[in-house]
């Protein structure tokens, strides 16, 4: 059987049974199966992949006899976020299997032109960081920054793996400094599985913190601050349509732009996107992330004029 297309009948499936949910019978998720034009779709092939998806991916799907439907069958104490990341993943296998499953499957590269992104290479560390995740036990590796020479040795209380702009990183508790921290994949060395358990779960505190900043930096405080920011009216339809953060208000609008709050962390992520928008976007508070951007502009300046 063509792994593609099991692939394929597992997500339409979940798809139907997700919230919200509508509790599709068995007859209708069998003719949307064959809607999708998926070889071999019978009321026993939805059978067989209900046992595949409970198997593969520890997801249950069970019928509601008062609805006469299926639903995805989720505990109460999981959080539906955790269902959404790993949709996600299966997604993009999903797209990248599409590349590689066809007869003429080398005829591709010709019409690809992938990034040559080093990084991806020290992906190799993900199984044992993986099995440090699994077994919630402490991880041990040597990190070496971008602004140090020699690597420093770690201890950390591993908490999720993120990606942000085509790189990994490790969330992780350091009990030393009693803190979270990041770590990029690329410069951890020799990441080590050690026999200490994780003294306590730390994940739900620091997503709480991550839903308040962009990027991977949450900085030492984790203080929300309110950003006001005016926006030029070339950027406005931009920053409307793909906001800055989630947490984005308009205060004003007119011919001119408009005024933006944020209630966000602000760390070198936000000062970049920032930045980002040059001309289009000025800080007006808080008065400290205005100077800090002044003094970096005008330092950028310096350069250009010499």
């Amino acid at each position: 059987m063509n792994q593609l297309s099991i692939l394929r009948r597992h997500l339409t499936i979940l798809r139907l049974v997700q919230p919200p949910f509508s509790y599709p019978s068995k007859a209708k998720i069998v003719e949307r199966l064959q809607a999708e034009d998926l070889e071999s779709v019978s009321k026993r092939t939805f059978e067989r992949d209900k046992k595949e998806i409970a198997d593969y991916y520890g997801i249950k799907i069970e019928r509601c006899p008062r609805r006469n439907g299926y639903y995805l069958d989720q505990p109460e104490d999981e959080d539906l976020t955790n269902f959404q990341q790993f949709f996600q993943l299966l997604e993009r296998c999903e797209r990248l299997a599409f590349l590689t499953h066809s007869s003429d499957a080398l005829r591709t590269s010709q019409y690809l032109l992938l990034e040559d992104n080093q990084a991806l290479q020290d992906l190799q560390h993900l199984p044992v960081l993986w099995e440090a995740l699994r077994l919630q036990r402490q991880l041990a590796f040597g990190y070496q920054t971008f602004q140090t020479l020699l690597p420093k040795p770690y201890q950390v209380d591993p908490l999720l793996l993120l990606e942000y702009r085509n790189r990994w990183y490790l969330a992780a508790w350091d009990a030393a400094d009693q803190r979270f921290k990041t770590f990029g994949l690329e410069r951890m060395q020799a990441p080590q599985l050690t026999v200490v358990p994780v003294q306590e779960d730390r994940r739900p505190e620091f997503l709480a913190l991550k839903q308040d900043a962009l990027g991977v930096f949450l900085g030492p405080e984790h203080e929300v601050q309110e950003v006001v920011l005016q926006v030029d009216a070339q950027m406005a339809p931009y920053i409307k349509t793909v906001p800055i953060h989630h947490s984005q208000q308009v205060l004003e609008e007119n011919e001119n732009g408009m005024l933006l709050s944020l209630r966000i962390i602000v760390n070198p992520e936000l000062e970049s996107a920032v930045l980002g928008f040059g001309e289009h976007v000025e800080v007006l508070e808080p008065v400290a992330l205005r100077e800090k951007l002044r003094e970096r502009v005008c330092k950028l300046a310096e350069q250009y004029e010499k």
